[in-house]
């Protein structure tokens, strides 16, 4: 086959940024860190040259850290730069409480916020079926809840462990951006994004619910979160800024 460069890149609409090191069995995404915020800010400088008005979408771990490097490598406006973030990690929490509370998981409103990663939570508070919240759900406990978010957060090490990598199902995430990008459907994911305000953050890249469509980030949503999950977000914020100090 030919070969490749960054000039096949020309003029992009949208450019998904998935180069990076893999994750190893029983390394946090954190530990990815060092590796890979080389490798992508060779990247983003290319991109900037080559496609200056792109949308970047940033998947590559530790996604949230990346998100916010690649936001300052490119000088790009904040809507046009934002990483899949805890996409991935809502879908399957929905698809649990699907099986759970037998449902479909598309009558299911509910968000996995915060880092991509150990710190992340589910937003139980303002979570519901059907309109109905979640809380007043027949068969509805907190300790199940919970396990069914652990089972959420912990199931990437075993697939890690047994396959390798994680990429399917991430792949399934990224073209329903792109298809709410390019088609400008404004519809509704936890993605990650440098916060400027929100729910009191500044400078961080952390998921909370954002409209998504044809210029990027279309806005940023707050939702009415409860004093232990405005803990848990703030926890959240302090691993990933301590991260990003942590970068030379």
């Amino acid at each position: 086959t030919a070969s490749r460069s960054y000039r096949d890149a020309r003029n992009s609409d949208i450019v998904v940024i998935t180069a990076g090191a893999a994750q190893a069995p029983g390394e946090t995404r954190m530990q990815l860190l060092g590796r890979n915020i080389k490798i992508l800010k060779s990247i983003v400088l290319e991109v900037k040259r080559h496609a200056p008005d792109s949308i970047i979408m940033l998947v590559t771990n530790p996604v949230d850290v990346l998100t916010y490097y690649a936001l300052k490598y490119s000088h790009f406006p904040h809507h046009r730069v934002f990483g899949t973030g805890t996409m991935l990690d809502t879908a399957r929490f929905k698809s649990y409480l699907a099986k759970y509370f037998a449902v479909n998981a598309h009558n299911i409103h509910a968000f996995i916020l915060g880092e991509h990663g150990d710190s992340s939570f589910p937003a139980l508070s303002t979570a519901n079926v059907g309109s109905i919240p979640l809380k007043d759900m027949p068969g509805y406990n907190d300790k199940a809840m919970q396990a069914i978010f652990y089972t959420v957060r912990t199931v990437v090490y075993e697939i890690i462990k047994k396959k390798g990598s994680t990429n399917l199902a991430i792949a399934t995430c990224v073209t329903q951006l792109v298809r709410a990008i390019l088609n400008d459907t404004h519809e509704i994911f936890p993605v990650s994004s440098v916060l400027r305000g929100e729910y009191g953050i500044h400078n961080v890249a952390v998921s909370t619910p954002s409209v998504v469509g044809r210029k990027g980030i279309v806005a940023e949503l707050e939702l009415p979160l409860n004093a232990k999950e405005k803990k848990s977000l703030k926890k959240s914020v302090s691993i990933l800024k301590k991260a990003i100090r942590s970068v030379r």
